[in-house]
């Protein structure tokens, strides 16, 4: 077993889920190609020769890196120092830089109520019960995606489902009668025998499934590809809660936010709201 794969497994026993573990290992694998010295070696100027060449790095949009997406890069870097010190008595003194970020006041990128709205417009123009479903199901309950693929047949006629959360944590989501309205006429098209409720060709839809279902209604219905990601649809459960006035406290308790502060964000404007109220000044 080689560095990597021994890093995998110290950090998953860590309790790090599966996504953050394999992000940990793409950046550090990255990060090792372009110093090219062994694991062992690592050095502080070799640290700061990259984060200068992250710096010049665009992404697949051609955009220059974030600061927030070499700070990610930086975290990684430092785990495996970490591991290595922890797990091989190294005393590798270098360190990777995190760079600090003025906390953003506005909510950027964030779908709002009239692109959830086109987005069912089209998955509606293609009949497409299933995706329907998903979307609604994001924004009635605030469920992450981790937490709606649990969901099972026996579930559609339940008020309340307990799912499991961040942190292995368990919680009652509330399912009101529209939803369950939506998920039997997706039960009517429905061709899976599986248990699971949300099922495609092969059985059970993954992750990357309801990704790339939400991108390409989200093309379909023209709303920004950055608002296209099923966390929008968790914001916007959130922001509409907030909206109706509903108390911070009991809002963090339906998004199963562990941390009151998470939930606070959702007080604030947006973006547009903002540039609207400084161009009527």
């Amino acid at each position: 077993m080689d560095h990597f794969d021994q890093f995998a497994a110290y950090e998953t026993a860590k309790k790090k889920s599966a996504l953050t573990v394999s992000a940990y290992t793409t950046d550090i694998l990255e990060f090792m190609y372009y110093i090219k010295k062994d694991a062992l070696e690592i050095a502080q100027k070799d640290i700061g020769r990259y984060v200068e060449y992250l710096k010049t790095c665009k992404n697949q949009k051609g955009v220059l890196f974030s600061i927030k997406t070499i700070n990610r890069k930086m975290v990684s870097i430092n785990r495996f120092i970490l591991y290595l010190n922890d797990m091989h008595g190294m005393q590798i003194l270098a360190k990777a830089p995190v760079f600090k970020i003025q906390q953003q006041n506005y909510l950027d990128d964030v779908i709002s109520k009239s692109d959830f709205d086109r987005i069912v417009r089209a998955a509606d123009k293609k009949n497409d019960t299933r995706a329907k479903a998903i979307f609604y199901t994001l924004y009635y309950t605030g469920m992450r995606v981790s937490e709606m693929l649990q969901l099972q047949l026996e579930d559609v006629e339940k008020e309340t489902i307990n799912v499991r959360g961040k942190g292995d944590k368990y919680r009652d989501v509330f399912i009101s009668d529209k939803l369950k309205a939506l998920w039997n006429e997706y039960r009517k098209d429905r061709r899976d025998n599986s248990k699971m409720f949300f099922t495609g060709e092969r059985g059970p839809i993954t992750r990357q499934t309801a990704s790339s279902i939400i991108k390409y209604y989200a093309g379909q219905a023209r709303v920004k590809l950055t608002k296209a990601h099923a966390h929008s649809f968790r914001h916007l459960f959130c922001l509409t809660l907030v909206e109706k006035g509903m108390s911070i406290d009991t809002v963090a308790d339906l998004a199963g936010h562990s941390n009151i502060n998470t939930t606070r964000i959702y007080t604030r404007k947006t973006k547009k709201q903002l540039l609207a109220a400084i161009n009527e000044m």
